[in-house]
């Protein structure tokens, strides 16, 4: 949540019930960027260079969880967890071949794509 958020950011105001500050995603040296907590959620928008939640909390070094009250969280249910690391073995096996120069196929390269995606948002709760 907020709390998470706001102390690594540079130049911090409250303007009501929004905060403002510098966005870290391209280096703002004036504060362009918007932040509110509704619903359980954060809502940040940079007006300079149109980041969203996902891409300051990345730019910070956070997880996109923060963007969310934890009670709302839900567990990761096992049988994603183990396809998630059939995936990273898949993801290992494709860049291997890959890099000999292998015969790639379309089928692959979606799998690979999926399974990238997914490792990627499993990295970020």
């Amino acid at each position: 949540m907020l709390k998470d958020i706001l102390p690594k950011l540079d130049k911090v105001k409250k303007l009501g019930e929004r905060w403002v500050a510098c966005c870290p995603v391209h280096n703002d040296t004036n504060p362009s960027m918007t932040m509110k907590e509704e619903d359980g959620k954060v809502l940040i928008h940079c007006f300079a260079c149109q980041a969203n939640g996902q891409e300051v909390v990345a730019a910070l070094g956070l997880p996109a969880s923060v963007l969310f009250r934890d009670s709302k969280r839900q567990a990761i249910p096992q049988k994603v967890i183990e396809a998630a690391k059939e995936d990273a073995y898949f993801i290992a096996i494709f860049e291997s071949e890959k890099a000999k120069g292998s015969r790639i196929t379309h089928n692959d390269f979606k799998r690979y794509k999926l399974a990238k995606e997914r490792i990627k948002l499993l990295k970020a709760v």
